[in-house]
């Protein structure tokens, strides 16, 4: 008798900038994948909204249930817990979402750690038996910023090292955010770093971002405050306008913050292969983006060894998940993870190679149909003929890539030789900063005519190898300011890329084209055929490959009725697809009112609140009046400043709270100033003191009491200002928040509520 098949689902338990739904499925030894990030099916980059309609995607794909899956595997925030896994974070939409799922609650389990997530994803899918494994993101569950493991395929892992509180992660972002881009857009400032490298003038306030290195920790506190309260210590002047990161001041900003990262990841690299005993690594968390940092790692000669999970990301965490939830239902990874199934798991690209074919592809169609538009057959011969007459090539194949890169299957494709073409892209097709690169695709036997590096296998685009001078020279479009390219090398088993690209260098005998991501700025990859027939008339491309056809824009009769039509059967397609996501996996009926969503929203807001701001600064004061006086108080200037503030509020005296208190800085050099048997009020330092892989470094830690525990925001010294209430934003804090976000009505149904209100 057959076994039956197993099936694992991984979601994020709280709402990510990359929501996404993976589900494996295991039979007879074998693993099968289905993968969606809701961007895709929802169209909003970055959305933060809870992956239903992922999840429902992945479901539809093994032809299942919900209540079918063996496992629901989420990770974590503060808590182990599918309600409120973070007391600071204001439950939205997605939350009320997840309460109502449709699924036995024995079956939802937990991951040991967001960072443990990432770690599966980096070694499973990796050719190594054995590796270390550097994991390295903004913030993971209990402030992780970054981890090292060491796996083995006999079943062994172990967590070697573990910080918390503020990285290089946290400190890219706040940056980032800082130079004027959004959430996740980090890559822009990694792309507008080199045009800062000949900036030599000094600024005022000049910042020096080097971090503080003791062992396995590279800690930034003297820069930033750590999560959940994360922000910059340091001043930054925010660009008035979009142009202004032109200026040799942000420039200069930029590149320092690359250069610190550079550095800070090879350190953290050769520490992690040091520790784990290893001369292969595997890097995963949303850092290891960084394809800069990636290629020096690459050609360090201390590793021999190296690979990067190209959804390594938190739209990749899923995959982690669905993998410790084989574990925890005990299926044991070393037997089931062979060299095929390793494979499936490494691969770039998912198996439908018709997403949503039962609601898109008919309609496709009948829209073609409908309004004329002329097919031909596919031939790579004529495809390479229109990049060199400097057409631009929009291609939609089968499967779709995961992760943020374009691998050749959902790509804009286009000449490399003129440098123009980077003009012409970013106003004609992407919309978007003209500074920032295009990257390359490049035939893998040719590699090392146009690309220096220790390796010759890039299928990933997530290394930037330098230009060779052929590179420079004949094709300078892919080449970056500082002659660098974030390259991808491609064989017979990408798919028709490579046909294109073989035709393309039979003709004009170079082997590298422009090759960038198939969708708008601030869009997704587009996921579906219909996505790709919008995208497509919306970018201006000259020519769609749609599988193994293609359409000319030029032979359409009316693009702009077309365009019109197509954009209105992607609406009628999404909304299905989001209704019956909430209706076939969720408990939220037609005649639930919207004031049940208001209500969840309003109080745990209003909870939040409490936990973030009333709750601190009322422990605070009874930690001052409980503790005892004879021992010393370290707090650095902003902790004295609220001390004195209560002292005023309550009529105190400092000698009856506080006699012995000592001040000090508030960063990673000042741990061995706490005296042993003291009590200290320092925000920043907290985090490596409740880390018991950073407890040590402090003068007998038993000895000492920290006030600040990881899951705290910092006290904010503007709620003691004597023009406001004691505690403010007490109830205006929860109206802004529902009136800015998701409306108002408490009148109408919930499926109107969702219907008129998200955005699609």
């Amino acid at each position: 008798m057959r076994n039956l098949a197993v099936y694992s689902m991984g979601i994020m338990n709280y709402c990510s900038h990359d929501p996404a739904c993976c589900l494996l499925k295991v039979h007879d030894n074998n693993i099968e994948v289905a993968y969606a990030e809701e961007g895709f099916l929802s169209r909003k980059k970055k959305s933060y909204q809870f992956p239903i309609r992922s999840m429902k995607y992945c479901l539809d794909y093994f032809g299942i249930k919900l209540s079918d899956i063996n496992v629901l595997m989420l990770d974590y925030m503060d808590h182990k817990r599918t309600f409120k896994t973070s007391n600071n974070y204001r439950l939205l939409i997605g939350d009320f979402i997840r309460s109502r799922l449709r699924i036995d609650s024995s079956k939802i389990k937990f991951v040991r750690s967001h960072h443990y997530a990432h770690a599966l994803t980096a070694f499973w899918p990796s050719p190594f038996e054995e590796a270390a494994v550097l994991v390295v993101d903004g913030l993971g569950s209990q402030q992780q910023t970054t981890s090292i493991f060491s796996f083995n395929t006999k079943g062994t892992n172990k967590l070697l090292f573990e910080q918390k509180g503020n990285g290089i992660g946290l400190l890219y972002s706040l940056i980032t955010k800082q130079l004027g881009f959004g959430s996740g857009e980090e890559g822009k400032t990694m792309g507008l770093a080199p045009y800062g490298a000949l900036v030599d003038k000094k600024f005022d306030n000049y910042l020096n971002l080097k971090g503080t290195r003791k062992g396995c920790v590279v800690d930034y506190s003297h820069l930033v405050d750590r999560s959940p309260t994360a922000k910059l210590k340091v001043e930054i002047k925010k660009p008035t306008k979009k142009t202004d990161v032109y200026k040799d001041y942000y420039t200069k900003i930029a590149f320092d913050l690359q250069n610190e990262t550079e550095e800070c990841l090879t350190y953290l690299a050769l520490e992690a292969v040091k520790k784990a005993k290893s001369s292969n690594l595997c890097f995963s968390g949303g850092v290891a983006l960084n394809c800069v940092a990636n290629n020096k790692i690459q050609n360090l000669s201390e590793i021999n060894n190296f690979w990067v999970q190209p959804a390594s990301g938190d739209s990749g965490i899923p995959i982690g998940l669905a993998l410790a939830g084989l574990e925890e239902i005990g299926i044991d990874l070393k037997t089931l993870m062979s060299r095929k199934n390793r494979d499936v798991l490494s691969s770039a690209y998912s198996r439908d190679h018709s997403p949503l074919n039962n609601l898109v592809d008919l309609k496709v169609k009948k829209l073609l149909s409908e309004n004329n538009i002329h097919i031909e057959k596919f031939k790579p011969e004529q495809i390479a003929k229109s990049l060199i007459k400097k057409q631009i090539v929009a291609l939609y194949y089968d499967g779709i890539e995961i992760g943020p890169r374009a691998l050749g299957h959902r790509s804009f494709l286009a000449d490399a030789r003129t440098p123009k073409m980077k003009d012409i892209l970013n106003a004609k097709i992407k919309h978007r900063e003209g500074y920032r690169p295009f990257a390359p695709i490049v035939l893998k036997s040719d590699f090392r005519n146009y690309f220096i590096s220790s390796t010759d296998d890039h299928p990933y685009m997530l290394q930037a190898p330098r230009c060779t001078n052929k590179a420079l020279n004949n094709v300078p479009a892919i080449c970056h300011v500082d002659g660098t390219a974030r390259v991808q090398t491609i064989t017979s088993e990408n798919g028709i890329i490579f046909d294109i690209l073989e035709s393309y260098k039979e003709i004009c005998g170079e082997s590298v084209i422009i090759n960038t991501s198939f969708n708008d700025n601030d869009e997704p990859i587009v996921f579906s055929k219909i996505d790709a027939i919008c995208s497509f008339l919306r970018c201006n491309a000259d020519v769609l490959i749609l599988g193994e056809k293609i359409i000319e824009r030029q032979k359409i009769p009316d693009i702009h009725n077309f365009k019109n039509a197509a954009e209105k059967l992607q609406k009628k397609i999404m909304e299905r697809f989001f209704d019956d996501s909430i209706k076939e996996l969720t408990k939220i009926l037609k005649k639930d009112k919207a004031k049940t969503l208001l209500q969840f929203i309003n109080l745990n807001a209003e909870l939040s609140k409490i936990h973030r701001i009333d709750r601190v600064i009322s422990n605070f004061i009874e930690f001052l009046l409980l503790r005892n006086i004879n021992k010393s108080i370290f707090v650095d200037n902003y902790h004295f400043k609220i001390i004195n503030k209560l002292i005023n509020i309550f009529g105190l005296q400092k000698k009856d709270i506080c006699p012995k208190i000592k001040i000090i800085e508030d960063n990673f050099k000042s741990i061995s100033e706490i005296k042993e048997d003291s009590d200290f009020v320092l925000y920043n330092i907290s985090a490596h003191f409740l880390n018991k892989y950073t407890r040590n470094l402090f003068n007998n830690p038993d000895s000492l009491v920290s006030f600040y525990k990881l899951s705290d925001y910092k006290i904010n010294l503007e709620n003691f200002d004597s023009k406001e209430k004691f505690f403010v934003k007490k109830n205006k804090e929860v109206v802004d928040y529902i009136k800015n976000t998701y409306e108002h009505n408490t009148k109408v149904s919930i499926d109107k509520f969702f219907r008129d209100f998200i955005k699609y």
